[in-house]
């Protein structure tokens, strides 16, 4: 999965959301070069204005087909406040490809929605993944991301009335830096300006069965090394044990279809939820 931020002259900022699916969720299309139906890799930048461009690729021959589109017919659906989904979970878990899922889904029912990803600022990202910093220097960098993260992006998108995906929140700090040896209630300390999100998915996933998935990689990072994983998933479960009204837990195990129909079920249930408050 690749997922990358683009901004463009005029400084909007695009969602650009590589996803590489299986048969059971992308179908096959016909490619005029190799004269045969194949399985293409798909990419969708979803940009603020609520359009999607969906591109298709040929593993052999490149692009092949291009489609722009509309999510949503008139007006889009807005939620008063708004609502800020987090997908958290292992690295492996696939919430890069989940969120681009939601995201296609909430946009063809009506909805308004913004797709983000922690870490956020490239230049703060390189310094995390590069260096082998002190654990107490790596919650300061993520805090100041997700800071500029939400003043720029999120908090504005929710004041719209929009549903906000993001992968990754501050939840991710509480369960990988706390497994650097970080006390959590420093982690809430330095992210105390930071708006927690309305609801958790916690895509859980056995760490043996997320290195399979992180062997297809060209390269690792220092965060996704076994050992370290055994302790962040411990974590992450834990913070949904103590936190039950805010997460809720899925067996990221499976397929992507099968991890997909439970995100989307649970997503459904809290969308009815609040218009019945509503009402």
């Amino acid at each position: 999965i690749l997922h990358n931020i683009v901004i463009q002259e005029n400084y909007k900022i695009e969602v650009v959301i590589t996803s590489y699916m299986n048969q059971s969720v992308g179908e096959k299309i016909f490619c005029p070069h190799c004269g045969d139906y194949i399985t293409p890799k798909i990419e969708r930048t979803a940009t603020p204005t609520g359009e999607l461009i969906i591109e298709y690729y040929c593993p052999r021959h490149g692009l092949i087909k291009t489609e722009k589109k509309k999510n949503y017919g008139g007006n889009p659906v807005k939620i008063p406040g708004g609502l800020y989904i987090a997908l958290e979970g292992i690295d492996g878990s696939g919430k890069t490809t989940q969120a681009s899922l939601l995201y296609e889904y909430l946009t063809n029912k009506g909805y308004s929605v913004i797709v983000v990803r922690e870490p956020w600022v490239q230049a703060i990202k390189e310094v995390l993944y590069k260096y082998n910093l002190d654990v107490e220097a790596e919650v300061y960098l993520f805090a100041a991301d997700r800071i500029i993260l939400q003043r720029e992006i999120v908090l504005p998108a929710l004041s719209e009335g929009k549903i906000v995906i993001s992968d990754r929140t501050l939840y991710a700090s509480l369960a990988y830096q706390s497994s650097r040896g970080a006390d959590q209630d420093f982690i809430r300390r330095v992210n105390k300006f930071v708006k927690p999100p309305d609801i958790v998915f916690l895509l859980d996933i056995p760490v043996e069965k997320a290195m399979e998935r992180l062997r297809n990689r060209s390269s690792l990072t220092r965060f996704e090394d076994p050992t370290y994983m055994y302790r962040v998933r411990e974590k992450y479960l834990k913070l949904a044990e103590e936190e039950k009204d805010k997460f809720i837990v899925l067996d990221a195990s499976g397929t992507i279809e099968e991890v997909y129909t439970q995100l989307v079920d649970k997503v459904e249930e809290i969308l009815q939820n609040l218009k019945a408050n509503k009402t």
